[in-house]
């Protein structure tokens, strides 16, 4: 997909522009609804006490409520800074776009 093109003034064409737009909220309507069916399967599962669907297409999977421990690294670095720096890791970041929605307006 390198369709891509900016203007002269490094601008987005308007049919660009929509077009990312329409993607964008396809893709939040998509989220929502996969959210909106995984409460549906949730509940159902619960109810009826299961623990995992299998289908040719698909496996579900009920995960139990649980715990878990977390490591508040902001406040270890501001009382432990030297112990800190001795292991914190830096690792590279690969450039990449990201786009946002402005006001809901797609």
């Amino acid at each position: 997909m390198n369709d891509i093109m900016l203007t002269s003034d490094n601008l987005l064409p308007i049919e660009t522009e929509n077009r990312i737009a329409t993607v964008m909220k396809q893709l939040a309507e998509l989220k929502e609804a996969e959210k909106t069916l995984k409460e549906s399967l949730l509940v159902e599962m619960e109810k009826r006490n299961i623990k995992k669907i299998e289908t040719p297409k698909l496996t579900i999977t009920y995960v139990d409520e649980t715990t878990k421990e977390t490591f508040d690294s902001k406040t270890f670095r501001a009382e432990n800074r030297d112990l800190y720096d001795e292991y914190v890791k830096i690792s590279p970041v690969k450039a990449y776009v990201k786009i946002g929605v402005n006001n809901g307006k797609v």
